[in-house]
């Protein structure tokens, strides 16, 4: 599985993590306020029979007494459910609420329950025999939650919905951070077997002499100034073959390398890798391989043999080993030219130059990404 293709399988990942928690925190929330709710329900048939039980016991202080009132208003306040109660009698119908106005509203002289959110829509009824009384009936209306309670699991369920979002957004700035280091443009169709930082400029420009004498330089390498030329030559033909090709740029990071160890390098390059008229000179310390029918896994391997070899026999003009790195990038079944080939292998130098952990470095395409940004932008 390529290193892209993972990135977005941890992210669905890391996605689908998010909405489960996201959907568990709402279930949870909605969860226990229902088994609030039953318990609620259960609670206030309870006290709306206690103040059924009271408004007939009561009546021995005279029906809607101010002693009579006083006994239900309390009965009401001392309850955890019941909003108001209405009861009705042979002198018309008076009504109780626990805040005044809340529940209660009045038609004339006949008051009415009020509704709105976690008032219970259908009030309790009972009818009561009281004497000296006809037609004698108990209304109550009462809270379908604890509203208290509610209001805790508001703050609970939002606690964890908060912690989730902040979760998810340091997940997508940590792996737009990722990105913005693994990627050297703002082409999407390409990825990295590690991150790096952005290359200088210096890193990608050819150094190219104005007037080459001959086909090989005083190393016995290609001039630079023919290295574009020749790849798109071999990558014409490897593409009409459908072979693969590497390319290939080193360069040591601060050694000083004279004349005679160039030249061991380039022997040493031909020898390993490819055919002398296809390596070039890049820079004044640098070198250049195209190799043909190459995979880019190969090419690490073969880069990786090389470079240790190098750095056992040659030494810099001081007398080291040199600081050898190498970057490299490969055709991968695109249709691709030189130009992007070179930038991609200068980048991955780049990060070889600029890290000491990754001497060696290759960038890794995706071509079916590659091929979708090609038909965007109509740039190879």
């Amino acid at each position: 599985m390529s290193i892209s293709r993972k990135k977005i399988l941890l992210s669905t990942i890391a996605a689908i993590i998010f909405i489960v928690l996201y959907f568990a925190a709402l279930g949870m929330g909605a969860g226990r306020v229902l088994i609030n709710s039953n318990h609620h329900s259960i609670l206030a048939e309870r006290e709306f029979q206690d103040i059924v039980d009271r408004a007939t016991s009561a009546a021995i202080l005279g029906f809607m007494s101010q002693s009579y009132q006083e006994v239900i208003q309390d009965s009401i306040m001392e309850s955890e459910t019941l909003l108001g109660v209405i009861i009705s009698g042979s002198h018309g119908e008076f009504g109780f609420g626990r805040q005044c106005g809340s529940v209660i509203s009045w038609i004339g002289s006949s008051p009415r329950f009020r509704t709105g959110f976690g008032i219970a829509r259908n009030p309790y009824f009972r009818a009561v025999r009281i004497d000296g009384q006809r037609n004698t009936t108990v209304q109550a209306i009462y809270s379908i939650f604890d509203y208290d309670f509610f209001v805790q699991v508001l703050k609970d369920t939002l606690i964890i919905v908060l912690a989730v979002i902040g979760l998810a957004l340091i997940t997508l700035l940590a792996e737009i951070k990722l990105k913005a280091k693994a990627s050297p443009t703002d082409d999407p169709s390409v990825s990295f077997g590690s991150t790096w930082q952005n290359p200088t400029q210096n890193n990608l420009t050819w150094n190219e002499p104005s007037n080459p004498k001959g086909l090989y330089s005083s190393r016995g390498i290609g001039w630079e100034l023919y290295t574009k030329e020749r790849l798109e030559s071999e990558l014409h033909r490897c593409s009409s073959s459908e072979e693969d090709l590497v390319f290939i740029v080193m360069e040591a990071r601060k050694s000083i390398l004279g004349e005679e160890s160039l030249r061991k390098l380039a022997d040493e390059g031909v020898i390993a890798f490819t055919e002398r008229d296809l390596i070039f000179e890049r820079g004044e310390q640098g070198m250049a391989l195209i190799i043909p029918t190459l995979e880019l896994d190969q090419g690490l391997a073969k880069a990786e043999q090389f470079y240790r070899h190098i750095i056992s026999f040659m030494t810099d003009i001081s007398g080291v080993p040199p600081d050898l790195c190498i970057g490299l990038s490969s055709r991968a079944g695109r249709l691709v030219e030189a130009n992007r080939l070179i930038l991609e292998a200068s980048e991955a130098l780049s990060k070889a130059l600029n890290d000491r952990k990754y001497p060696i470095v290759a960038f890794k395409s995706d071509p079916e990404k590659y091929r979708d940004f090609v038909k965007r932008t109509g740039n190879y």
